[in-house]
């Protein structure tokens, strides 16, 4: 009897320690990766899906535990840390910042159609590093710890600093001047004939809703034909007009803009962002000067980015 309870106090303890020695190799991370901004590690039980084309949409797919899934991707948008987590998944997700990490890092669970997510997201300077997984019984107890770890290991490697951004862009079409509060990227009109093109967009917003909205961008074209580019114009605003269930207030006109007489669209369009309705406005306007046509194409939320707008404005100079 005795000898018994000795043989099964050993199995018990041999089960253990494999479990601990299991939940080890799967938590403690020990291997080095990469992504374009950052250096992490991961635990040696982790696996990379080589499926390319898993990692082109997901950046770095890991499987680990029973049949677990945990992907890591580098992500952009020009937000502060907190502004980013605030936006990130539902509305209702539970949210906790998480101390002792190299970068600021958050917690998000939240849930989808089909499960329930665990997100862990930490970064700076607008680029982010996103670990996500699922939240199964036994796997999300293995991956949660696990990312709970490599968030510590993560550390910032690219030479992208917002401070060190200029805040001036020049060409020979138009000047910008964004100061601190907005910055400006290459921007791509669908035209062959594109010389220039910017986009004005909040450099690093603390407001989740400003990620995106407002924008401005500016684009200077070839060619020059005045009736051309009026009939554009024309057939900008009856596409909308003929499309009442998408699109309303619709103003078709000429305005001034930098001192040149322009050809101008302004329309609407009613959404629901996370539940909260609002008000797309889009203002379109197009002048020619010295054998060129200039665009200039406003994007904003009605009766919150009227101000944004005017100041992106304010910020080009037409040469």
């Amino acid at each position: 009897m005795n000898k018994a309870i000795i043989i099964s106090g050993a199995a018990v303890a041999v089960i253990a320690a494999s479990a601990v020695g299991y939940t080890y190799y799967m938590t403690h991370p020990s291997v080095e990766c990469t992504t374009d901004s950052f250096s992490f590690k991961v635990p040696r039980g982790f696996k990379l899906d080589d499926n390319e084309y898993l990692q082109y949409i997901y950046g770095q797919p890991y499987k680990y535990g029973f049949g677990g899934d945990i992907v890591i991707a580098e992500i952009n948008s020009n937000q502060t840390p907190r502004a980013y987590a605030e936006s990130f998944g539902e509305d209702d997700a539970e949210r906790e910042k998480i101390d002792g990490t190299p970068l600021e890092c958050y917690n998000i669970e939240h849930n989808t159609k089909h499960e329930k997510e665990n997100v862990y997201l930490t970064g700076t300077d607008t680029y982010f590093l996103v670990i996500e997984t699922d939240n199964s019984f036994i796997n999300g107890f293995l991956g949660d710890m696990a990312m709970k770890n490599i968030v510590k290991t993560v550390k910032y490697t690219s030479d992208y600093r917002l401070a060190d951004l200029p805040d001036e862009y020049d060409n020979e079409y138009f000047h910008i001047s964004t100061g601190g509060k907005y910055s400006f990227s290459d921007f791509e009109y669908k035209d062959e004939g594109l010389l220039a093109g910017q986009a004005i967009r909040y450099r690093e917003s603390d407001d989740k809703d400003k990620g995106i909205y407002p924008v401005l961008s500016i684009g200077v074209n070839g060619s020059a034909d005045a009736e051309n580019n009026t009939e554009k114009y024309d057939k900008k605003y009856e596409s909308k007009i003929n499309d009442p269930e998408h699109f309303h207030s619709a103003v078709r006109d000429k305005q001034e803009l930098f001192g040149y007489e322009a050809e101008h669209v302004h329309f609407e369009h009613d959404d629901d962002y996370k539940g909260t309705p609002v008000t797309q406005v889009y203002d379109m306007k197009s002048f020619i000067k010295d054998g060129h046509t200039y665009y200039v194409n406003m994007n904003y939320i009605k009766d919150r980015d009227e101000a944004d707008v005017q100041e992106m404005l304010d910020c080009i100079s037409i040469k």
